[in-house]
């Protein structure tokens, strides 16, 4: 009889401590990621006018850095925003006053709004 009610006390243990790890994640990448005028990255690298967008993003330190490389020049360009909401489902960022990134964190996809309206982006890898 203990050794059954020690079983169950482990797997409950193990069984708890796996699922706690699941809403523990700090940090989140987002790469191959396209506009939603184009049908994947590809099509995107191909005709659009980047060679890399892409977000790195970190709860702990509240912070979404963006790489982004332009076909013109090649340049790699770094920008480290911070974070100002954060559910199960969701990650908000501000670019500046009127840009705002919604990031859906079990799809992938990313929401641009502004005062020109609202867009999306979609990511093939995020994790």
């Amino acid at each position: 009889m203990k050794k059954l009610l020690g079983i169950m006390v482990l797997g409950l243990l193990l069984s708890g401590n796996a699922y706690a790890g699941l809403f523990s994640k700090n940090e989140f990448k987002f790469e191959r990621c396209y506009t939603d005028s184009y049908t994947n990255h590809s099509d995107w690298i191909e005709n659009g006018d980047f060679l890399r967008w892409e977000w790195e993003i970190n709860l702990k330190n509240k912070t979404a850095t963006r790489l982004a490389q332009l076909k013109s020049d090649g340049e790699l360009r770094i920008e480290q925003l911070k974070i100002i909401a954060v559910t199960k489902e969701f990650i908000q960022v501000p670019a500046d006053s009127d840009l705002t990134y919604i990031f859906f964190r079990k799809t992938g996809r990313i929401q641009t709004k502004s005062s020109f309206g609202t867009g999306y982006m979609f990511c093939e890898v995020f994790d």
